[in-house]
This record gives structure tokens, C-alpha cells and sequence, in this order.
């Protein structure tokens, strides 16, 4: 987020929650943000996962 230029506070994570679930931690911690009420109708969601390391992948969507 640094690197970014973007707030921390910004950011939602499971890990502390559920452990690492792979890239099953992508939908689980939207959901999670969702159910927390922190993304909310017409924000831009932006999405990242990566496999190992090795593979990286991102998306950003506003929410209906």
C-alpha cells in the first residue's frame, strides 16, 4: 500500500481470521468486507491474488 501511495486503513484481510486459504482468501475476504459493511454500493473494489509467487492477478469492479 505503500508503494501505492494508499492508507492502509484501506485494506481488508482474513489471514488473522482464517489462515492463509489460498486463493480462496480473494472471495472470503470480499465477503468478509461485505458483511462488515466496508464496501458498499458504487465503491471500486480492486481485487489482487497471487499463487506461490510465481503468478499474479488483479481486478477492479464497482459494486452494484
Amino acid at each position: 500500500m505503500e508503494d501505492l501511495g494508499l492508507p492502509l486503513e484501506k485494506t481488508h484481510w482474513i489471514m488473522e481470521d482464517w489462515g492463509y486459504t489460498g486463493s480462496a482468501c480473494v472471495p472470503m475476504a470480499l465477503d468478509d468486507a461485505v458483511r462488515k459493511g466496508r464496501i458498499h454500493s458504487g465503491d471500486l473494489v480492486v481485487l489482487v491474488g497471487s499463487g506461490v509467487g510465481y503468478n499474479q492477478a488483479g481486478v477492479a469492479l464497482r459494486m452494484p
